[in-house]
């Protein structure tokens, strides 16, 4: 059950499988399991299922920026000088580099229709 890269989905058989194993995951006899809720419940436990916290990761992907399903990929190369500009950018504005391209796009795109 080893995905290709980062961008490969699990099938519905893989997400069986992991299911199972988080159900029966073997755990100290002294180990006591409580209820959570919030922002990263459950991680503990997947991570014990998985092997670790960089499997779990790895098997849940990131969210979907439409909601649902898949967000495209696109890849871009820049010339030095506008990454550099843009990473000084992200730094000043607490953002990732992403978000400012995602921004800019939008802001691009809305303009030429």
């Amino acid at each position: 059950m080893s995905k290709k890269n980062e961008h490969d989905t699990l099938t519905a058989e893989e997400i069986h499988e992991l299911g199972l194993r988080a159900e029966t995951a073997e755990i100290a006899e002294d180990a006591v399991i409580t209820k959570a809720a919030g922002p990263g419940a459950g991680m503990d436990l997947l991570a014990t299922a998985l092997g670790s916290e960089a499997a779990v990761h790895r098997s849940v992907g990131k969210p979907s920026l439409s909601g649902k399903g898949i967000s495209p990929a696109r890849s871009v190369r820049l010339p030095a000088a506008m990454d550099k500009k843009l990473v000084e950018r992200a730094e000043h504005d607490q953002a990732k580099p992403s978000d400012i391209i995602r921004r800019a796009l939008d802001e691009y795109l809305s303009r030429a229709s």
